[in-house]
C-alpha cells in the first residue's frame, strides 16, 4: 500500500508541474500579446497608410466639389444675366424693327431747305453768297444712329453737274429708329441759282448688330426718285 501511494504522489507532482508550466506559458503568451506595440505590425501600417490616403483623397474631392459648385453657380448666374440681356435686346430690336420701312434707304430724305446766308440778304449783297443746305432725314436703319452724312450734287437747269462733291452731316447725335434729324452744309455760290440739290448717297454710324456696346458704319445709294430741292 505504501509503495502504491508513493507512486501516485509522484504522478500527481508531475501533473502539477506540467500544469504550472502550461499556465505560466499561457500567461506569458497572453501578456506578450497584450503588451506588443500594434503600430509596428505590417498589417496595421498598411491599413494606416491606406486610411491616410483615403482621407487625403476625400478632402481633395470635397475641395474640387466646392470649386465646381461655385463655378456652376457662377455659370448659372451668367446664363441668367445673358438671357435677361438677350430678352431686353430682343424687345429693343422688335421696337426698332417696327419703325423700319421696307424697300426704303437707311436714311430717308424727308425734305431739303437750300437756305441763303441771312447776312447776304440783310446786307443786300456786296459779299460772297453762301447757301446752307439743310436736309431732314429719317433714321430707317433699325438701329440707334450716332452720326449721319448725305452726299449731294448741284445740278444745273441743263442737267449738267455744277458741283458733285458736297456733303451735309450731323455728328454726336442720338437718333432712334423712325426719328428724324437735320444734316447741314455750307457751300459757296457759283451761279447755283435755279439749280437743283440732289442727294446721291448716305453714310451713318449706328449701333453694331453684333456688339451692342460698339458701332458700325452703313452706307447706301439714293435712287432717281429721291427728293430734291431747287436753289432760289
Amino acid at each position: 500500500m505504501r509503495e502504491g501511494s508513493g507512486f501516485w504522489r509522484i504522478v500527481g507532482m508531475i501533473v502539477a508541474v506540467i500544469a504550472a508550466v502550461a499556465l505560466a506559458f499561457g500567461v506569458a503568451f497572453a501578456i506578450g500579446r497584450a503588451t506588443k506595440d500594434p503600430t509596428t505590425d505590417q498589417t496595421y501600417l498598411a491599413l494606416a497608410a491606406q486610411t491616410k490616403k483615403v482621407k487625403g483623397e476625400t478632402a481633395e474631392n470635397r475641395k474640387k466639389t466646392k470649386d465646381l459648385t461655385e463655378e456652376r453657380d457662377d455659370l448659372r448666374k451668367k446664363v441668367v444675366e445673358q438671357q435677361k440681356q438677350l430678352d431686353e435686346d430682343k424687345k429693343l430690336y422688335q421696337q426698332y424693327a417696327a419703325d423700319v420701312q421696307a424697300g426704303q434707304p437707311g436714311l430717308i430724305v424727308e425734305s431739303i431747305s437750300p437756305d441763303i446766308d441771312p447776312w447776304y440778304t440783310e446786307l443786300g449783297g456786296g459779299i460772297d453768297l453762301y447757301y446752307y443746305p439743310r436736309i431732314t432725314i429719317r433714321n430707317n436703319t433699325g438701329h440707334v444712329m450716332y452720326s449721319a452724312y448725305v452726299d449731294y450734287q448741284i445740278i444745273g437747269k441743263d442737267g449738267a453737274v455744277l458741283d458733285g462733291d458736297e456733303s451735309a452731316y450731323a455728328s454726336n447725335i442720338v437718333v432712334y429708329p423712325g426719328k428724324t434729324v437735320v444734316v447741314e452744309d455750307m457751300v459757296k455760290d457759283a451761279g447755283f441759282s435755279g439749280a437743283t440739290i440732289k442727294p446721291t448717297k448716305f453714310e451713318a454710324s449706328v449701333t453694331s448688330t453684333k456688339y451692342p456696346d460698339s458701332t458700325e458704319s452703313i452706307d447706301g445709294q439714293y435712287t432717281e426718285d429721291v427728293k430734291t430741292a431747287v436753289i432760289p
